[in-house]
This record gives C-alpha cells, sequence and structure tokens, in this order.
C-alpha cells in the first residue's frame, strides 16, 4: 500500500507547482569534518524545489505568480510577447505556462548559461538573446536594458524583471514560507538559501522571522558575485562564474538586505563538489544548491550554534538536468578545474588500477568477421544469426573499412518495405564519411580504435557507443569488433 494518498487529477499544470518535500541531508555522506560529521545535534534538511513539477525549479512558483498578477491587472493579454531578462530558469518557466495562452516569449539570458536550458528554451519556441556575461543594469547591452529597448520597439510587449517585481518575493512569502512552517512545525535556527534576484530570501525571512525567534537567514552567492556591494570591482570575474542559478553583479530593488544575518560566498569548484555529492546521495539538485548546503556546513563550522545544536534548512533551488553539459559533464569538470577530489580519484582509479594500463590488444579479440559490399543482404542476415553479431564491418577485397551493417536497423528496412533480401548491403549501410546518398546513414565523427588504445579510454568510448571497430591506425584494415561485454569479461577473468 501507498504511505501517502495519491494526488487528485488537476485541471491545470500550473496546479502542481508548489508543496515541495523537505528531506534530512546525511551530513556525514557531504562533509569532510569529521566532528561536525557525527554530531547529532546538527539537523541538516534540505527543501526539495528542483521537485517542482513544471521545471524543475523554484523560478516555477515566481513564474506562476507574476503571471497572475499581471493578467489580473491587464499588464498582458491576449498575443502579448514577453521579454524575460533571466538567467535561464525563469524564461524556461515562463514559457511553460505562457505557451498555452498565446504569448509569444521572448528571453534575454547571459552568454554562461547553459546550453541544456538554452535548448529547453528553443524548443518552447523561445526567441533567445545573449548578452555579456559583464553587463550590468545601466549599460546598453545588459539584458534588463535591452529587454526595455524593445518594448518600445514590439507592439504589446512587457518586460517581466523579476529583480524589480514585487511579485517575486510575494510568491515566497505567501506560499513557500508558509509551506516551510508547517513542515518544520515552527521550529528553526538557520535559514540558507541562494541568492540571484533577492525574492525568495526576502519574501522568506519576511515571513518566517516574524513567527520564528531567533531565525537566522543566510543569504549565499558565488565568489565573485556583487549583489552585497553593490559593484563590479572586476568584470572578468563575474564573465569567468559558472554557477549560473545565484549571483549578480548589482544589488536587485527587491532584496531587503536588513533581513540577511549574513552573506557567504562560495567559490565554483566548493559547489560543484557539494553538488556531485547531493547527487550521489540521491538528491539532483544544480550547482546552486551545492553552494547553498557547502555554505550552510562552512557556516556551522566557524558559528559554534548554542550547545552545538541546530536546525538548518537549506533551499535546493533547481535540477542538475539543466547542467547535462557542466554539473554533469566529468569532461567539462575537468577542463575548468572544477571535478571534486572523489571524482578524480575515481578516474585515476579507473586508468591506473582497474584497466592497469592494458590496451584492447590484451581483450584478445578474435579477427573480424566482414562482409563485402556486394553482399546482399539476405547473407548478411544469415551470417550474423549465425554467429550472434549485432552488427557487421563491410570492407573492401583489401580489408579496408567502408561502414558497417546492423542486424536491427535491416530488420527495420525489411519490416518496413523500403529494403528488400536481394539488396545489397552497401546500399543500406552506415557510413564513417559525409555521403550524401540518400539510403546511406551519415557519420561525421570516427573515433580510432586500435589494438594500442588503452581500455579506460575504450570504456569512456562505450559511455556514447554499443560497439567499437578496431582498426590500424591509419583505418586501412578492420581487424576486430568489440562491445562492453570484452571489458566486463575480462574485468571479471583478470
Amino acid at each position: 500500500m501507498s504511505r501517502h494518498p495519491p494526488p487528485p487529477i488537476y485541471n491545470d499544470i500550473s496546479e502542481i507547482i508548489g508543496n515541495t518535500p523537505i528531506v534530512r541531508l546525511n551530513i556525514s555522506n557531504i562533509n569532510s569534518d569529521t566532528s561536525l560529521s557525527t554530531s547529532n545535534d546538527i539537523e541538516l534538511l534540505a527543501k526539495l524545489e528542483y521537485t517542482n513539477c513544471l521545471s524543475g525549479s523554484i523560478k516555477d512558483r515566481v513564474a506562476k505568480k507574476i503571471l497572475s498578477d499581471a493578467e489580473k491587472s491587464n499588464k498582458i493579454g491576449l498575443n502579448s510577447t514577453l521579454l524575460i531578462p533571466t538567467s535561464g530558469n525563469l524564461g524556461i518557466s515562463i514559457a511553460l505556462l505562457a505557451q498555452r495562452k498565446g504569448y509569444k516569449t521572448i528571453a534575454l539570458v547571459p552568454e554562461r548559461t547553459s546550453i541544456d536550458r538554452i535548448r529547453i528554451l528553443k524548443s518552447l519556441g523561445v526567441e533567445i538573446i545573449r548578452t555579456p556575461n559583464e553587463a550590468r543594469p545601466g549599460h546598453a547591452e545588459s539584458n534588463f536594458d535591452l529587454a526595455i529597448k524593445l518594448s518600445t520597439e514590439i507592439a504589446n510587449s512587457v518586460v517581466i524583471d523579476e529583480f524589480t517585481n514585487q511579485s517575486n518575493v510575494q510568491a515566497h512569502y505567501e506560499e513557500t514560507s508558509e509551506e516551510i512552517y508547517t513542515q518544520v512545525n515552527g521550529k528553526l535556527d538557520i535559514l540558507v538559501v541562494g541568492v540571484e534576484s533577492g525574492g525568495t530570501i526576502t519574501g522568506l525571512a519576511k515571513n518566517l522571522k516574524g513567527r520564528i525567534p531567533g531565525l537566522k537567514c543566510l543569504a549565499v552567492e558565488p565568489q565573485y558575485s556583487r549583489i552585497q556591494e553593490n559593484k563590479l570591482t572586476d568584470s572578468s570575474t563575474t564573465k569567468d562564474q559558472k554557477v549560473e542559478d545565484i549571483g549578480n553583479n548589482f544589488t536587485p530593488s527587491i532584496l531587503d538586505a536588513s533581513l540577511i544575518d549574513a552573506w557567504i560566498k562560495v567559490s565554483d569548484k566548493e559547489s560543484f563538489a557539494a553538488a556531485r555529492k547531493l547527487i550521489s546521495e540521491g538528491f539532483m539538485a544544480g550547482p546552486s544548491s551545492g553552494s547553498v548546503v557547502s555554505a550552510a556546513l562552512s557556516y556551522v563550522q566557524k558559528n559554534n550554534p548554542p550547545n552545538n545544536k541546530a536546525r538548518i534548512l537549506c533551499i535546493l533551488n533547481d535540477t542538475a538536468r539543466n547542467y547535462s553539459s557542466t554539473l554533469l559533464s566529468e569532461d567539462w569538470l575537468l577542463e575548468n578545474d572544477l571535478m571534486d577530489e572523489q571524482t578524480i580519484q575515481r578516474l585515476e582509479y579507473q586508468r591506473i588500477e582497474k584497466y592497469r594500463a592494458a590496451s584492447v590488444e590484451d581483450l584478445q579479440l578474435p579477427a573480424a568477421v566482414t562482409v563485402l559490399p556486394n553482399v546482399t543482404i539476405a547473407q548478411a542476415l544469415d551470417l550474423m544469426v549465425e554467429r550472434e553479431f549485432s552488427q557487421l564491418p563491410v570492407t573492401d577485397s583489401h580489408r579496408k573499412l567502408l561502414g558497417y551493417v546492423s542486424l536491427t536497423s535491416l530488420q527495420d528496412k525489411l519490416d518496413s518495405g523500403d529494403a528488400t533480401l536481394t539488396d545489397e548491403v552497401s546500399k543500406w549501410m552506415f557510413t564513417f564519411g559525409n555521403r550524401n546518398s540518400q539510403n546511406h546513414i551519415r557519420r561525421q565523427i570516427y573515433q580510432i580504435i586500435t589494438p594500442d588504445t588503452p581500455l579506460y579510454e575504450l570504456a569512456k568510448f562505450f559511455e556514447k557507443h554499443s560497439f567499437a571497430i578496431v582498426t590500424d591506425s591509419e583505418r586501412k584494415w578492420a581487424l576486430a569488433v568489440t562491445t562492453k561485454m570484452d571489458l566486463i569479461r575480462f574485468l571479471r577473468y583478470r
């Protein structure tokens, strides 16, 4: 039986926004300080705003409130164009809600916004305008000033500016804070919030500080962000910032700094490391959530709470799925020197210990079974079924690799009636060049795998591919075919 009754059937997608859970974090698994990790009196909680069912972001709440208030005040209506200066998430949330109402959406986003969020925006039909990372309000190139300029040129357009819009604050004052108060039963010592527009921390602090005596509110921003200083001392620092969902180069007007007890800056490396640890614990939260959790632990370590007891709540803003090209990419983390030590050790283990400098040659693969391009589909299928192959390399008479045929692809072509058993495989084979024949499936990138290729590189190749054709270094001859199963067998027998 289900522990909780299932939710009802909703009439509108906006009804599922909010009511996000609060879950305890296991401090010992995400923090290296043993004295803090072993303390039973430090309770670390996380409100999982990335579980908002619209886009996986706390901005879903803001988008819903801003659009609702704008419609009630007749600021927007049918055929309105919404101009949104955003780091990405608000644009996605608004687009998801606005699309059904016939609003056109233009998102003005900084260059540092991840390609993952850009792809989501494009899939929603949003027009995207990129702006320089370092451009702050007051400069013609900033996304805010550009949005205002566009509003004078585009008929029936409205700027949706979360940095000045009180609906942003009210969304959290009226809704998010009420959820929190009920969930923690009015008992909370420290609230930790990442700051970008200031709407979340202002709304939460205004409500909860008046009801929970002694509550401390901590504001978190990236190392080179300038929200609290309201000045930008070096334009290159913001440009190089990698954490996207929090931080800014100015102080937003809706931020009430008097409600904040302490500001904590967190480096990109600390943020990404903490986010990766959260993911390993099952919390699919983005980089800014790593910033918030890292800040919470740092604050407690440096400021001993009374009687060493504290209940801390961290707001985890958005989902890690918005950062598959950054947070979830080991290659990107290494390139930007943001890889956490635990992952570095694991990769080193794979490279040095797991395969012990072994290469493809050590797999002792049998010689490749190949077919000529004039072999019929019937002959190729018979061979694949007999040998239990999923793919067959296609070579010329000198065994030079031309391409390959796939059992599944050939069967699909036969089932659809596009191909016949008497067709030559050359008509339907996958190729590795840029051939333009309509029957050939193009493959623009070919990674050479040779007998000398280290097995850790082959393992990485199999993260994206199901098999590899082993050739000589000049790709003149097809020598063998290998799959991930060969690696698994190698490690088991070794």
